[in-house]
């Protein structure tokens, strides 16, 4: 299992979102904006609680029981059109019910903890979303609203998406049978070591997805052929410091059994576990994790099917 790394984080000249969260934690609502996002979201009417949670003015992705996802445009300080994802949370139960009559504190709320994972990542390196806002507020009949506002990641493909596309023909059986096969090969071995190198340098630094498929990794090809890769979803990202082999051995599982079968060959395999650990040759400890990640990976399939 990868060491935990010792994080130094850099000064910062604005207060990240968990700063803010926790020198608001007392109230029944509370938003924070990225400073150079105040205006641009005051135009748009969208820099209070209650505006964000009840706007409709972009395209409904998902709407579920307890959450939405949507697309919205901003104005930059140009008057140009960019894009941001909005996920709204709204959850009603008993417990949010007594906080509000009691007067508690906001308890943790879906907005706040992908705002703080997206800040957490950044700050030990792990590329990932920017986080415009985020919000929460408490009402009085129990009704837990929080939201998080976040950057579109402009011409990224979520991972899985993107192989099938970039390498649709790749001939895995013959590599070398001419030169633009070769050089699909070569651009397919670089993609799988960054997205090695990021799973490796995410865990290492103590977290764990717990839902690290594929589709939450999202890619982006540069003129040059160099791919830069973002991790999203942060909703679920736990930070621990101890007992964390099992939600490691999950999440390399989820990743290796949400892959394109074609393009997940024997070598490439131990290729993407070697940069993931950092290692030249696996040692007995690493053939162990190795083993318990290919364990999990065929329980998951024979219980869920292949993965579509």
């Amino acid at each position: 299992m990868p060491p935990a790394a010792t994080r130094t984080e850099p000064p910062r000249t604005t207060p990240s979102p968990r700063a803010a969260a926790s020198q608001n934690a007392a109230g029944n609502e509370h938003i924070w904006i990225e400073p150079t996002e105040r205006s641009a979201l005051a135009a748009a009417g969208l820099d209070t609680v209650a505006q964000v949670m009840a706007t409709d003015a972009g395209r409904c992705l998902r709407a579920l029981r307890d959450r939405e996802n949507w697309r919205l445009e901003l104005l930059d300080s140009a008057g140009q059109a960019r894009g941001a994802f909005l996920k709204k949370h709204h959850v009603r139960g008993l417990g949010n019910w007594l906080r509000a009559k009691l007067g508690l504190p906001l308890p943790a709320t879906a907005g706040r903890t992908e705002a703080e994972n997206n800040d957490r990542l950044q700050r030990a390196g792990i590329p990932a979303m920017r986080t415009i806002a985020f919000g929460e507020r408490l009402l009085e009949g129990g009704l837990l609203e929080s939201f998080v506002l976040t950057e579109e990641l402009t011409g990224f493909t979520q991972l899985d998406h993107f192989l099938r596309k970039r390498f649709a023909e790749l001939n895995t059986t013959k590599p070398v049978s001419n030169p633009d096969n070769a050089n699909q090969v070569a651009a397919l071995a670089r993609l799988s070591l960054r997205v090695a190198a990021i799973a490796g340098r995410f865990h290492r630094a103590g977290f764990n997805h717990r839902d690290l498929y594929c589709c939450h990794f999202f890619i982006r090809e540069d003129a040059a052929g160099d791919f830069e890769v973002r991790m999203i979803d942060l909703q679920r990202v736990q930070h621990r410091t101890r007992l964390r082999r099992r939600w490691i051995v999950k999440d390399l599982a989820q990743l290796h059994y949400s892959a394109p079968r074609e393009w997940v060959s024997c070598s490439r395999q131990m290729a993407f576990f070697k940069q993931y650990l950092g290692v030249e040759r696996l040692r007995p400890q690493d053939k162990r994790l190795l083993r318990s990640v290919l364990r999990k990976r065929w329980f998951m399939e024979r219980k869920l099917g292949p993965c579509p």
